[in-house]
């Protein structure tokens, strides 16, 4: 966008002031579209007729009757209902029919507030795994290097916001998917605390993990998206429902306690440059009025541990039946992980929350003790966005955003630097559940403070990337007749091919072995 305004609060802005309207912004949001989402694969789909009437009564319409995002574009992941169009779930399995006609819950609110929707946006398939190259769906390209991934599964927002086609976009999160494409994508993403904001007519993925969340620009632009979504102001600086305000940060970071897990920071694969712009965002916070200390996270593993076996148990009890029914329908990332949650039983994904919840109510339990924190800082990933052709095994990557699913509580990504290859470096801000205001203040001050998140990609529009490559084989599973994981899937209905059947065996085992770590680690849970 060629606008005067960098962020969605500036759109907002300049909409109620009469310097911009609605339907030049959708013109233009849908023009970028046009040039840029043939190389970005940015929307599943663009509802453009819809969206220029939709402009043109905001427009019209009095200004006392205007709402908060009074005409400005949005887009929509593509998990929730939306009128305009079907839900696809990024899946040829999906039935395309459901809710036709409807809107989420969420997607209401946004609207109700003025928001424009001008489509639906890319993601991994059902919300796990990344692009299967034998799909005909648009492949999600980072704007800053289109041989790298965007993150998942909120792939088309994070990408989308990066380039400028549109300053804020509605997401899920159960394992890092708002938070993973914002960072990658040198965006802002806000994981609410779970149950914050309404799932209903978005499709299932973990719904005791699932999360539903804005992304924008801006942590002011998560505020704005945020306090649409609930009701309830959560724009930095301003007061709540009550009047008064009444937590530590929201307008600033001034004698914030945030605590450090330098073990975490100086882990192998977080790599130099990441380092290196997580103290410096460290000190930037410091100097604002900020305490920082050391604090561990001796439940960081553990937590780790039950976000992936809930997770994939969930995933699997929500699509068994279809992948059962529509298997080969499915792309293979997908499929392999799901599938690989039928070898837990339900009594392991049981014991796995059970063991959250004590784990999660020790470590507020911490946070509020001698020495304690209001807020938590990491990395929100290790590095910059890896290439689509450099394979790494599932696991292999320190995942510093599963955990925080697995506690509920509120976590915010926000560009905090770049790496040698120009590539976005993001930082995670975590807090209590409830403490959106504390974050978002924290966010936005920070950001007044630096600029990494008006940095904007500026992708070339002939540029020819390579295509997916194929999934890397897999390797370590176990061959025998009696193989348990291969009894589960029998059971179940599902029949893989030798190569689908060795990478679900792979994961099996390796989430079987974490899973019974787990339990061996905590064994009385309640």
């Amino acid at each position: 966008m060629e606008q005067s305004f960098e962020t969605l609060s500036g759109a907002v802005h300049a909409l109620r002031t009469g310097a911009a309207g609605s339907r030049e912004l959708v013109t233009a949001a849908l023009a970028d579209a046009d040039a840029l989402d043939p190389l970005l694969g940015v929307f599943v789909t663009r509802f453009p007729e819809q969206a220029l009437a939709a402009a043109r009564e905001a427009d019209a319409l009095p200004a006392g009757e205007r709402g908060p995002l009074h005409g400005v574009p949005l887009a929509v992941k593509d998990n929730f209902a939306a009128a305009e169009g079907p839900v696809t779930a990024q899946s040829p399995a999906h039935d395309p029919g459901l809710w036709r006609g409807l809107d989420a819950p969420a997607v209401t609110r946004l609207r109700s507030a003025g928001a424009v929707v001008i489509g639906k946006t890319t993601m991994a398939e059902y919300a796990m795994g990344r692009p299967d190259p034998a799909h005909s769906f648009p492949v999600p390209r980072n704007p800053w290097d289109v041989e790298r991934w965007t993150g998942g599964s909120s792939t088309g927002n994070g990408a989308g916001i990066a380039a400028g086609i549109f300053l804020g976009a509605l997401g899920t999160d159960t394992s890092g998917s708002v938070r993973l494409p914002a960072a990658l994508c040198g965006a802002t993403g806000l994981k609410p605390t779970q149950g914050l904001v309404p799932l209903d007519r978005c499709l299932p993925l973990s719904p005791s993990q699932d999360v539903a969340g804005p992304m924008g620009v801006s942590a002011a632009d998560c505020g704005l998206l945020l306090s649409a979504l609930t009701g309830r102001s959560y724009v930095p600086g301003e007061t709540g429902e009550t009047g008064e305000t009444g937590e530590i940060g929201e307008s600033g970071v001034r004698g914030l306690r945030i605590g450090v897990p330098y073990g975490l920071v100086d882990a192998p694969g977080v790599t130099g440059a990441c380092r290196s712009a997580f103290v410096e965002a460290l000190r930037v916070l410091a100097e604002l009025g900020a305490e920082t200390r050391e604090f561990e996270l001796p439940e960081f593993p553990s937590l780790l541990a039950v976000n992936a076996t809930v997770m994939l148990g969930e995933a699997f009890a929500a699509h068994g039946a279809r992948l059962a029914a529509r298997w080969e329908l499915h792309g293979r990332a997908f499929r392999r992980l799901a599938a690989a949650g039928a070898a837990l039983g339900p009594g392991l994904v049981d014991r796995a929350r059970l063991t959250g919840k004590a784990l999660t109510a020790g470590l507020l339990e911490r946070m509020d003790g001698p020495g304690g924190v209001d807020v938590i800082a990491t990395p929100t990933w290790p590095a910059g966005a890896r290439p689509y052709h450099q394979e790494v095994a599932p696991g292999d990557e320190l995942n510093l955003t599963a955990p925080w699913n697995a506690t509920g509580f509120p976590a915010l990504a926000l560009p905090m630097g770049a790496d040698e290859a120009g590539l976005p470096l993001s930082l995670q801000l975590v807090a209590r559940p409830y403490a959106e205001r504390t974050l978002l203040g924290a966010g936005a001050a920070y950001q007044r403070a630096t600029a990494w998140h008006l940095r904007r990609a500026t992708p070339d529009p002939a540029t020819r990337p390579r295509p997916l490559p194929e999934p890397p084989p897999a390797e370590g599973a176990r061959e025998t007749a009696d193989d348990l994981v291969t009894a589960a899937l029998t059971a179940a209905g599902l029949t893989p091919d030798p190569a689908d059947l060795t990478a679900v065996r792979a994961t099996a085992h390796a989430l079987l072995k974490s899973a019974h770590e787990l339990a061996q680690a905590h064994p009385e849970p309640v």
